[in-house]
């Protein structure tokens, strides 16, 4: 009796949590007290089959199964009413008897406190006020350069007006370069930003501070603002101490642009020209042109068909041309974007000839019709919802059904052999049932509830509506951030099509600027890509000056040129263009680019090595950007490579016939290549080669060969 009155006295006492003469309540005091030590995480009782016999929901969603779990299972041995501390979950908890997981709270704790209080109080369940949000302060802060740290206070609002702190019992966590202590005090280790997501029950926030260590030696230099996009991406780098690189050089500009844009390399004439040029305007003029070539459209037509998953096998075998030659049509009139995300996400008919609808031949049920249309148009990733409600943002079960039933009423028919020809249509009356409820689920998006319909209206016109209004927070965003990740090599939210608020953007003013640019130029493509190419930020060399031992980590802030791989097409082509022979591709004309073939998966032994996605997933992920030894040893020893460049109808043969010099076609052959001409060392070199052999032509071939090996040629810089 005397230790049973002990540890009641030890449990009522004031707590940091609740007041001691408020009960303790189950599920907004104790499933947050389970949370907060990770009893419900995941890997640990929360995962879906528990661990050791005990499961619990995923962290706190489901308190009914949790208040059974505890209270009724193993013959109630869980909790103990007379001695609250033998309790069976507060011995394990505690580490007093044996556990899985380990020790997990200490008996002066905030967790074990209040778990025990709550037996001792008679382990009731309850049902308190709804939870309608949570609050953390300070949520935006820049610390002072004299004190990298600040304590975060979480305070939870209910619905019937009342809040209270429940700093004690909020999971906090945060990226570098700062770190977060279970009490909610944020530290930083060197200059940068941080996001730190808080989350308490089902409700999550997040804070977003800033640490700049000063340096007294740092003087920022930086090439002049070409346009706001410069003007938003340096002062974030002045703001964090960072040095970008200078601009870079012609050759370099050449190629890179011709690649980003078109991708494919220019002519040799094409190059010389452009290197000769005096012109001050002439990279302005060059970006003007290439966005009226038709390898653009075909360009940026790939990259939606990647994402789109447009292949013979999702579509069929004339459906993906169907598709391929509407995409492409999309880009070379610069549809807006609003007007490309309507019509697929409201495609109906044959889609043979309402080539759109094939959206819904990929995405053929109202969940992954939902999950496709949240990831490429808003940069969400609502996959997890399906099961539980997102770990790390405020998505729900019911947001993740209710854009589904957008959808419900999606229906194909008409299916042949291979599903060459199938016709979208909407079936009316037709419903999606949330499987928590297990009723029929209300369209919303995102907390946007749709206008009533009648039965015989398409719920897709109001989600298109929804999705392409201007006053929209995620599409004009997500689209940009997109762009940019083509352009740059990494998007201002990366990975491009993970919004969240623990995965804020890296500059929160470029990004909006962006959008607001995209907008005011209706949503074009062209518009866009102009900006971006033109600005100083795209156009920095690949190499940054030594920053400060006081700087931010400059990954994130674009301070030179992202350098990576070629995608395979890009390769193949570029391979072509420089030797001047055209691939082959079996049931294609001759002259046909990897960059226009319709399908993912290609049957190619050149792009299945160098990683042409097969086109079986959303995310721009599919795309191996990292060299790796065997597409080096394939480019090596690649024998229609090899063919290539001692073809008789090739440019060395070409030029032979011709009767140029050795000069003149070493100058060429590096123009074609590397979209510049040879160094004085590269000369001397090369002349020292072409004297060595008997053979002219084996000889050029030789040095030809060796140039599309090199790392300048394989990768973009």
């Amino acid at each position: 009796m005397l230790r049973t009155v002990a540890v009641l006295a030890a449990v009522l006492a004031p707590s940091a949590a609740r007041a001691a003469d408020v009960p303790a309540s189950f599920r907004t005091d104790v499933v947050a007290a389970l949370s907060r030590v990770g009893c419900n995480s995941g890997a640990c009782h929360g995962s879906p089959q528990g661990k050791n016999g005990f499961r619990l929901s995923l962290r706190g969603q489901d308190p009914d199964l949790d208040f059974a779990t505890l209270t009724k299972e193993v013959g109630g041995r869980r909790v103990n009413r007379q001695s609250p501390d033998d309790s069976l979950v507060l011995l394990k908890g505690a580490g007093r008897v044996a556990h899985g997981g380990g020790q997990l709270f200490g008996r002066d704790g905030t967790a074990y406190r209040i778990v025990a209080r709550w037996i001792a109080e008679g382990a009731k369940d309850d049902r308190p006020p709804a939870l309608v949000k949570l609050e953390v302060t300070p949520a935006v802060r820049r610390l002072d350069p004299t004190n990298p740290s600040v304590q975060l206070v979480a305070k939870a609002h209910f619905a019937d007006g009342t809040s209270r702190d429940v700093t004690a019992l909020t999971v906090f966590t945060t990226n570098e370069p700062a770190k977060v202590t279970p009490e909610g005090r944020v530290t930083f280790a060197r200059t940068g930003e941080a996001s730190v997501l808080a989350r308490y029950l089902t409700a999550f926030t997040s804070a977003r501070f800033t640490f700049v260590q000063p340096d007294t030696q740092f003087r920022f230099r930086t090439p002049p603002a070409n346009n706001f996009i410069d003007a938003a991406v340096f002062a974030k780098q002045k703001e964090l101490q960072l040095l970008p690189a200078a601009v870079c050089s012609d050759e370099v500009f050449l190629r890179r642009v011709y690649l980003d844009t078109v991708g494919t390399l220019p002519a040799p004439e094409e190059a010389a020209a452009f290197l000769d040029s005096k012109d001050k305007d002439k990279r302005a003029k060059l970006i003007d042109a290439l966005l009226e070539r038709e390898e653009f459209a075909y360009f940026w037509a790939l990259k939606w068909a990647d994402v789109l998953r447009g292949s013979p096998t999702t579509i069929s075998e004339r459906g993906v041309h169907s598709f391929h030659r509407y995409l492409v049509r999309s880009v070379a009139d610069d549809k807006p974007i609003t007007q490309l995300a309507r019509e697929l996400i409201t495609g109906s008919g044959n889609t043979l000839h309402r080539p759109a609808a094939n959206f819904y031949r990929v995405a053929r049920t109202p969940e992954d019709a939902a999950e496709a249309t949240a990831q490429l148009f808003l940069g969400v990733r609502v996959q997890c919802a399906k099961c539980h409600s997102h770990p790390f943002e405020n998505i729900t079960q019911t947001d993740y059904y209710g854009l589904a039933a957008f959808f419900a009423r999606v229906q194909l028919k008409g299916a042949q052999f291979g599903l060459d020809d199938e016709v979208v249509y909407t079936q009316p009356n037709r419903e999606l049932n949330n499987p928590v409820t297990r009723k029929p689920q209300q369209p919303i998006a995102f907390g946007w509830v749709a206008p009533a319909i009648g039965p015989d209206g398409d719920r897709r016109d109001s989600l298109a509506d929804w999705l392409t209004d201007p006053k929209n927070p995620f599409f004009a965003k997500s689209i940009t951030n997109r762009v940019w990740f083509h352009l740059m090599g990494k998007g201002i939210v990366d990975p491009v099509d993970d919004f969240r608020d623990t995965n804020p953007p890296s500059n929160p003013e470029l990004l909006s600027a962006l959008a607001e640019h995209f907008a005011k130029g209706g949503y074009r493509l062209k518009p866009l890509v102009r900006a971006v190419l033109n600005s100083h930020t795209y156009q920095l060399a690949s190499e940054a000056p030594e920053q400060s031992p006081f700087a931010a980590d400059p990954e994130r802030y674009f301070v030179k040129a992202n350098v990576r791989m070629l995608a395979a097409e890009q390769i193949l082509d570029a391979v072509s263009g420089a030797t001047g022979v055209p691939e082959r591709f079996k049931g294609y004309p001759v002259g046909t680019r990897a960059i226009a073939l319709p399908e993912g998966g290609v049957n190619h032994p050149f792009l299945m090595a160098f990683s042409k996605p097969a086109r079986d997933v959303i995310c721009e992920c599919a795309r191996e950007e990292d060299p790796a030894l065997p597409q080096v040893l394939h480019m090596l020893n690649n024998a229609g490579v090899l063919a290539k460049v001692k073809s008789p109808n090739g440019r060395i043969a070409g030029w032979l016939k011709a009767g140029k010099d050795d000069a003149w076609i070493v100058e060429h052959v590096y123009l074609a290549t590397l979209c510049r001409r040879p160094t004085a060392r590269e000369k001397e070199l090369v002349t020292k080669h072409l004297a060595g052999v008997n053979d002219r032509a084996a000889g050029l071939q030789d040095v030809q060969h060796a140039l599309l090996n090199l790392n300048e040629f394989l990768l973009r810089h």
